[in-house]
């Protein structure tokens, strides 16, 4: 079964990228591109979802809504 997660990303004045899942307190993860800061982010969610035992299946990153600040 695979577990998808709505994600938040925000662009920094540098152009640093930060993602975190709403659905999940505190997680969140940055990266200088898109690509680094998804495969940071999906890591965090799996380390959330091990301490509350979640993890059966597949994890997908979806719903991506992008802000500058």
């Amino acid at each position: 079964m695979t577990q998808r997660f709505s994600i938040s990303v925000a662009r920094d004045d540098d152009g640093h990228l930060t993602g975190s899942v709403p659905a999940l307190d505190g997680c969140a993860a940055t990266g200088m591109d898109m690509e680094e800061m998804l495969e940071r982010l999906e890591e965090e969610v799996k380390l959330q979802l091990t301490d509350t035992e979640e993890t059966d299946g597949d994890i997908e990153l979806v719903g991506y809504d992008i802000r500058i600040v």
